[in-house]
């Protein structure tokens, strides 16, 4: 009877870890599956490419293809209906970039989004040079033809220590860039005083943006 008993015990243990085997199979099989859903696949890449740490590791203006990378992967999400919205909040979230400034690189990442719309940066000429870090060409508007380059909103001579952060990151046609340069107006004073709340800029360095627009 003790043997039966031993014998029956052994056999329950067997197909608890084969049940436990298809489960795990199953796990990988529903994760390989969901990984090739777009939407799944864009939230991983803009994970990825807004990582803070290597951000930081990266030389003058090595965070200018990212943005073109990241607006195309939201707007790949965007067309499968997954909002462009929840896509980057959890990926900044996974990153650990949350609070102030976690709203200020969202708001400036989706500003984005609508400035490529507006220029006619999702053709499927410009959405391959997106997707490769590559600069759009401008199809709608006046500066049809320009292509688009990243502009800092807080010119990076003035604040090298915000050169690649996201949210000072923003998309304008060559030709306005130009105009723009480095110069400082109250939109300029506003963010950088931003920036300052949420220490991502020194002391000296929002003193010399204020004294710029008196």
């Amino acid at each position: 009877m003790k043997f039966l008993f031993k014998k029956k015990k052994k056999s329950r243990s067997k197909n608890t870890f084969r049940k436990f085997k298809i489960f795990l199979s199953f796990l990988f099989f529903l994760g390989a599956l969901l990984s090739t859903w777009p939407p799944v696949q864009s939230l991983i890449a803009v994970t990825h490419l807004s990582d803070p740490v290597k951000l930081a590791s990266l030389e003058k203006r090595g965070a200018n293809p990212r943005v073109n990378k990241i607006v195309y992967w939201l707007h790949r999400s965007n067309e499968y209906q997954v909002s462009p919205e929840i896509i980057l909040s959890i990926a900044l979230l996974i990153n650990g970039i949350h609070g102030e400034r976690g709203l200020l690189t969202q708001q400036t990442m989706l500003r984005n989004i609508k400035i490529a719309q507006e220029l006619g940066l999702f053709s499927e000429e410009n959405k391959n040079r997106l997707r490769h870090g590559k600069a759009g060409i401008v199809i709608f508007g006046p500066y049809k033809g320009d292509q688009v380059e990243i502009d800092h909103i807080i010119p990076v001579s003035l604040a090298p220590e915000i050169g690649n952060e996201l949210a000072n990151l923003e998309m304008m046609p060559s030709t306005l860039n130009r105009k723009k340069s480095n110069r400082i107006t109250s939109r300029q004073i506003a963010y950088a005083e931003k920036f300052y709340d949420i220490g991502l800029i020194e002391e000296n360095t929002i003193s010399q943006i204020r004294n710029r627009l008196k």
